[in-house]
């Protein structure tokens, strides 16, 4: 029973720290529920990109090579990696 209760959370917690998509007159957007709770280190960040304005609150995409994870664009951190990689861009 208690290898059932702990497998349980880890998947809400999976899910609750990954991007979701939502559809938004046809068109898919990824949104943020939640906020990875950790700093990412700049060399594990391959990419980012804020969310759609159509989303319930502002977040920040941070993709690595394993996956993509919300952050919150309020953090100091999280506006210098954004910024890092729109440089890149222009």
């Amino acid at each position: 029973m208690k290898v059932l209760a702990a497998a349980l959370l880890a998947l809400l917690l999976v899910l609750c720290c990954s991007p979701s998509e939502a559809h938004l007159d046809g068109v898919p957007t990824t949104c943020c529920f939640s906020y990875h709770p950790r700093r990412v280190p700049p060399s594990l960040i391959l990419s980012a990109y804020t969310t759609s304005s159509n989303c319930a609150q502002p977040g920040v995409i941070l993709v690595t090579k394993k996956k993509e994870l919300c952050a919150d664009p309020r953090q100091p951190w999280v506006q210098e990696r954004l910024r890092r990689f729109q440089s890149l861009q222009n």
